[in-house]
């Protein structure tokens, strides 16, 4: 096995309870690889300790941050899409996930200063080895597991579980790219421990995220490796063992079980935006809405419990203005990670001995990579709605921002990018 390091805690964070809020933010977003509810209690002490700090007049200062309009907007949509649903209350459950989002102010006020973001990372990768680690054990224990009972880690579904092992897989190369082997020796022996897991996971959503999630960060850093991530993916189709050939091959299949019950629920989620476009049918109500537009009984009725697809599933729930506004709001985050990156590239250039750069060079390509591997993988499956890879990912949506000026951000994706 291989020793990872978690270094003692950044020299810019101060004491008492402001230590508590950052280093139960981090255990926050940790630990959603291993129990999503000591994860939340976590984020909650942190919520406490960062406004018992009493820096209230910080905390105002920090929310005015450019993706408030697009995510309150995304909430009031949500709000009403559950009042005019035929189940309001059913959808108004909904509001309890909204707890996970206060990550997005956390993360800027608590992570700002130096080594700090880096440190909240080499946690998330220590826990993630853990969490890998649990998976493969999990295989040679049983290694005839069926599509229906795969490997999951500490998740209760391998859904979840390759999840967050393609947003780790994919922050470790942004990692790898930006900081260097040099003071990480031990991200490639991790790296390939995550490779392994999520093979195994036989998760294809996952393997085509973290696929496009690479490519992104080796855009932003070394586009050259480009190459040489397409021999080792061509190597790896070449070694891997049957099962795995076999799930690459029945995607396109449109005989195979799996694939034609995709086709239905594509479909079938078509119908219901088509006679709900609006507001549709509300949140966590689309279960039992779909089955009034299912093309067939062939398939059972638990097949429909949701879309397999964020963009199907979130304009299912909340029409297509919903999926308008989460879209925006995406788009916003993407546009200041483009920005704070193109800022941290020029002050890399200018400046290669400061560790800082490196550091928001580093926030903003990961930021960026997982981004698109959670779109990617969300065409076919609804990563979104799970809390587990939601945490996460809002984690690294939120990493650049700590990196941004106090006092200004990227004004518009329609300007220029801050200096």
């Amino acid at each position: 096995m291989f020793k990872l390091r978690t270094p003692r805690l950044p020299e810019s964070l101060p004491g008492g309870s402001f230590r508590i809020a950052f280093l139960a933010l981090a255990g926050s977003v940790a630990l959603a690889m291993i129990s999503i509810a000591a994860s939340q209690v976590l984020l909650g002490i942190a919520l406490l300790a960062a406004l018992f700090t009493g820096g209230s007049g910080r905390l105002t200062e920090r929310i005015r941050l450019p993706f408030l309009m697009p995510l309150l907007l995304f909430f009031g949509w949500t709000v009403l899409a559950a009042l005019v649903s035929s189940d309001p209350l059913l959808g108004l459950g909904i509001v309890r996930k909204f707890f996970l989002f206060l990550i997005l102010f956390l993360v800027p006020w608590i992570g700002r200063g130096p080594t700090r973001i880096l440190w909240a990372y080499r946690l998330i990768f220590a826990v993630a080895a853990v969490a890998g680690a649990a998976g493969i054990l999990q295989y040679l224990a049983d290694p005839h597991r069926n599509l229906l009972h795969r490997i999951s880690g500490f998740m209760s579904h391998w859904m979840s579980y390759s999840g967050l092992l393609m947003l780790v897989l994919v922050a470790l190369s942004a990692y790898i790219m930006c900081i260097g082997f040099g003071k990480a020796a031990w991200s490639l022996p991790l790296g390939l421990m995550l490779i392994l897991s999520l093979t195994l996971s036989l998760t294809r959503n996952a393997w085509f995220g973290a696929v496009v999630g690479l490519v992104v960060v080796l855009l932003l850093t070394r586009p050259q490796a480009i190459w040489g991530l397409s021999l080792i993916l061509v190597l790896m189709l070449a070694v891997s063992p049957g099962k795995v050939r076999d799930r690459l091959r029945s995607g396109l299949d449109v005989s195979d079980d799996n694939t034609r019950n995709r086709i239905e629920l594509f479909e079938t989620s078509l119908r219901l935006i088509k006679d709900n476009p609006w507001f549709g049918v509300g949140p966590k109500n689309v279960n039992v809405e779909a089955l009034r537009y299912r093309g067939t009984q062939e398939f059972p009725d638990w097949m429909y419990q949701h879309m397999h697809n964020n963009f199907l599933q979130l304009a299912a729930e909340r029409g297509l203005p919903g999926l308008a506004l989460w879209l925006w709001l995406l788009a916003r985050m993407v546009w200041d990670a483009w920005c704070a990156y193109r800022t941290a590239a020029r002050q890399a250039l200018s400046d290669a001995a400061r560790q800082e750069p490196r550091e928001a060079l580093f926030a903003a390509s990961a930021s960026l990579g997982c981004c698109f591997a959670l779109l990617a993988a969300g065409c076919f499956e609804y990563n979104f709605g799970d809390s587990e890879v939601l945490t996460l990912f809002l984690f690294t949506l939120a990493a650049p921002y700590a990196f941004l000026p106090k006092a200004e951000a990227p004004a518009s994706p329609a300007g220029p990018c801050g200096a």
